[in-house]
């Protein structure tokens, strides 16, 4: 195939490729002058898919990274990201797409954005000072992530008695307030389940009621 025009886009540092007066797809300039593209080269398939998967893995990886830049993500997430982002593209074979993914997961995995054990950390330490749940609830949620069983343990096992008892008690006292003026009876099965809905194991939520309705 030989290139038989190269047109900058209107967005600055993007050349649009043309193979045998054809458009194919669109790179960055950086991907031109790294491969030495000008009108009137010959270039083989395996090199235009070569030019194709670096220029989408270019702008699929600055897709994620702004994905990411929001929180830290499980890489389930940006595999299940980058399948959203690759689905619209139809022209492209399910081969080419799981190379993509691949190349773009591993290289971000190598510059450390990817790791499940760090995620799996912070979304516990997240869920420790901000929206107080019980182990059951956080492996549940952590599973859905992707995150291995064995990462979920490590990161659970960062959870203490104290920590978790803790917890437990924010949830009471905001609930407490909640249903302030409440019948003690109802009152404490209603704290039993809110807590016993977020997760937390039943002897601790035994001792936290029970230390909270005593005041």
């Amino acid at each position: 195939m030989r290139i038989t025009k190269l047109s900058a886009q209107k967005k600055k540092k993007f050349v649009n490729l043309f193979l045998d007066g054809k458009y194919h797809f669109s790179l960055s300039l950086d991907l031109v002058l790294k491969n030495g593209l000008f009108k009137g080269k010959n270039l083989s398939e395996i090199e235009v898919e070569k030019l194709f998967l670096d220029s989408y893995q270019e702008k699929l990886t600055s897709k994620a990274l702004n994905f990411l830049s929001f929180r830290p993500r499980s890489k389930k997430e940006i595999n299940d990201y980058l399948d959203k982002k690759l689905y619209p593209l139809q022209s492209i074979e399910l081969k080419i797409k799981t190379k993509l993914k691949k190349r773009i997961i591993k290289k971000l995995e190598k510059i450390d954005l990817i790791d499940d054990s760090k995620f799996a950390s912070w979304w516990v330490g997240q869920r420790l000072q901000f929206r107080p749940k019980g182990k059951a609830i956080l492996r549940a949620e952590l599973f859905k992530k992707g995150v291995e069983g064995k990462i979920v343990d490590q990161a659970l096992t960062k959870i203490s008695l104290k920590d978790s008892f803790s917890m437990a008690r924010k949830v009471v006292s905001k609930k407490k307030r909640l249903f302030k003026g409440m019948e003690e009876k109802k009152l404490r099965q209603k704290l039993i389940d809110s807590l016993l809905r977020r997760g937390f194991e039943f002897e601790l939520v035994k001792k936290v009621i029970d230390a909270e309705t005593e005041k």
